[in-house]
């Protein structure tokens, strides 16, 4: 019997150590805040195209943020491919009936050569069937602006909202996730605004960039694009970033509709500038030295 409980021991553990260890429901404080090259306001509110506010991306630059991320590795020290990452957007309101009921994705361009290579997200859109996230695969389209953007509707993968291993999903009021929240209503709609949080296996990602080409880890470079739709196909809500434009022929740098470039675990990649300029400070330094 003692070997019997013993084997049981190691099987609560080795489960456990697969379970996320990031709590959906955790303060803002937790995450990493996804900024923008161009724009100061993460996104505007009553900017959303369809003039449902449960699909209006808001946020300011003054505490509030739109959209954030957040990366557990699994506590595996030498694998950069496992564990999990999460995404947070803040929207308008919870309209009725209660539960976000649409589609929120998040395009990543995993090699930074301005293309979406995939698609994270939650569907919650009555056309996608409903209460899943999934990983998509961009559809036909160039995927270079959001009037090329296509979203194949077919998941790569999917998992149940709620899912019984992990905590993957959550859909809050905003004084939910921070009851110290003073502004609760950026878009001055009349009703509170609400936090949308999912996460996703990372092994999943890369994965599937792997099968396009794209060797990806945790340290690897991504920008991101955030968008609302009614649909699965398409972003036609609203894009965090710029003022509307859910249907500009930009590219998603010019339209500033792509976000600064961050490691997949959520650390801000440095400017090629900065870096080079700290280099060559470095070789100077490095040259008063040797003359002295």
């Amino acid at each position: 019997m003692i070997w019997l409980a013993a084997f049981a021991l190691a099987f609560v553990f080795s489960g456990s150590a697969g379970a996320a260890m990031i709590a959906v429901t955790s303060d803002n404080t937790e995450w990493t805040e996804i900024a923008y090259p161009v724009v100061t306001t993460p996104d505007a509110p009553n900017d959303h195209q369809t003039g449902i506010a449960e699909g209006d991306i808001v946020g300011n630059d003054t505490g509030d943020p739109a959209i954030l991320t957040n990366f557990d590795d699994n506590g595996t020290p030498g694998i950069l491919t496992d564990g999990y990452v999460a995404f947070r957007v803040r929207l308008g309101e919870d309209k009725p009936p209660a539960g976000f009921t649409a589609f929120f994705g998040v395009g990543m361009d995993a090699n930074t050569d301005g293309v979406i290579d995939l698609f994270l997200g939650v569907d919650n859109s009555p056309s996608g069937g409903g209460n899943k996230i999934a990983i998509f695969s961009p559809g036909a389209g160039a995927n270079t602006s959001p009037s090329t953007t296509t979203i194949n509707t077919t998941p790569l993968a999917s998992w149940a909202l709620n899912d019984p291993i992990y905590d993957n999903y959550d859909f809050s009021a905003v004084t939910t996730i921070d009851p110290l929240e003073v502004n609760t209503d950026l878009d001055g709609g009349g009703k509170e605004d609400f936090y949308l949080t999912f996460v996703v296996p990372f092994d999943e990602v890369v994965a599937q960039l792997g099968l396009i080409g794209i060797a990806f880890d945790e340290n690897s470079t991504v920008q991101y694009v955030f968008g609302t739709s009614t649909q699965t196909n398409a972003l036609n809500q609203d894009l965090a970033g710029p003022t509307g434009g859910t249907t500009s022929t930009l590219t998603w740098e010019q339209l500033g509709a792509i976000s600064l470039e961050y490691s997949a675990s959520g650390t801000p990649v440095p400017e090629p500038s900065t870096a080079l300029l700290l280099g060559l400070g470095l070789v100077s330094l490095a040259a008063v030295r040797r003359v002295v």
